[in-house]
């Protein structure tokens, strides 16, 4: 429409404004009519609540359940084919980055601390003080194992070092992998602290699950003694007097008396005054007789 023609007014300019309303109106009663159908509306669908997260373990719980998880107890030695495989395939690999085996680990981790306290033991037998060497940090994963030694004087450490590197088994070394880090001083827990040796120590046994009795030391000493010599407990000296059992105790069994009973006569200073007390004899007279009686 040209600009210069008048605008429409009156019922055209009022058509005008309603139509596009009623345009509207008309398109939403047609797609009532079309799509919704006649009756009551069904009921609205009640969604359910989403599941509530498992709530996170603890990080200190970590290590405990991998333990409780289920596998089988490792209880028999691997074969020693199997055993050169693993070392052939584990000895040139970073520590870390092997895999670790569960029960093997579960079973290896305490028999390492289990050889080195007995070695420790046998080694320091007789000194005293016993010198005081702690194991920390037992790792094992599937061939091989790692643990820390740590010690306030380092000749101490290399001597339980050098111990556990020649232990036997069966005439043969027990480890089939043994390498020792550098001896250095451990970091100070606190300022006051006296200073510490440490040793990390890389290891693998020769055989899986190596017993206790059957390990020791390179001098052919045992590590762990088949018998203990029973202690003596030292008795009462020969010239000590002894009670004889029949009068160690005056009440034997139910409470009767086994002793002599104890005396109950009266002390002599609460017996009748003489005046009063009667004669026990008469001269003329029988035992056991009344005396005769007094006549004024």
């Amino acid at each position: 429409m040209n600009s210069l023609e008048p605008r429409p007014t009156g019922r055209p300019a009022l058509v005008a404004w309603l139509l596009p309303f009623l345009c509207v109106s008309a398109a939403m009663i047609a797609h009532w009519v079309l799509t919704v159908p006649p009756g009551p509306l069904p009921p609205p669908v009640v969604k359910e609540a989403p599941p509530k997260p498992s709530p996170t373990p603890a990080a200190g719980d970590d290590d405990d359940d991998k333990d409780k998880d289920g596998f089988e107890p490792f209880t028999s030695p691997r074969a020693d084919g199997l055993l050169a495989q693993l070392h052939g395939a584990y000895d040139a690999v970073a520590f870390k980055a092997e895999p670790t085996f569960d029960a093997w680990s579960v079973a290896h981790r305490p028999l390492i601390t289990q050889v080195i306290t007995a070695t420790r033991l046998q080694t320091f037998k007789g000194v005293v003080p016993s010198p005081s060497v702690s194991t920390s940090n037992v790792e094992c994963h599937t061939v091989r194992c790692r643990f820390t030694l740590s010690s306030s004087k380092q000749e101490d450490l290399q001597m339980l070092l050098d111990a556990l590197a020649g232990l036997q088994l069966d005439g043969a070394p027990l480890w089939h992998t043994w390498k020792p880090d550098d001896i250095a001083e451990e970091p100070a827990k606190r300022a006051t602290a006296k200073p510490r040796m440490k040793a990390q120590v890389l290891v693998s046994f020769a055989r899986d699950l190596p017993k206790i009795d059957q390990i020791a030391l390179k001098s052919g000493a045992p590590l762990k003694p088949a018998t203990i010599t029973p202690v003596k407990v030292p008795g009462p000296p020969s010239g000590a007097p002894t009670r004889s059992p029949s009068t160690a105790n005056p009440l034997g069994p139910g409470g009767a008396t086994t002793g002599p009973r104890p005396s109950t006569a009266q002390p002599s200073s609460t017996a009748q005054p003489s005046s009063t007390a009667q004669p026990s004899t008469v001269p003329g007279s029988t035992p056991g007789s009344k005396p005769p009686a007094h006549t004024p």
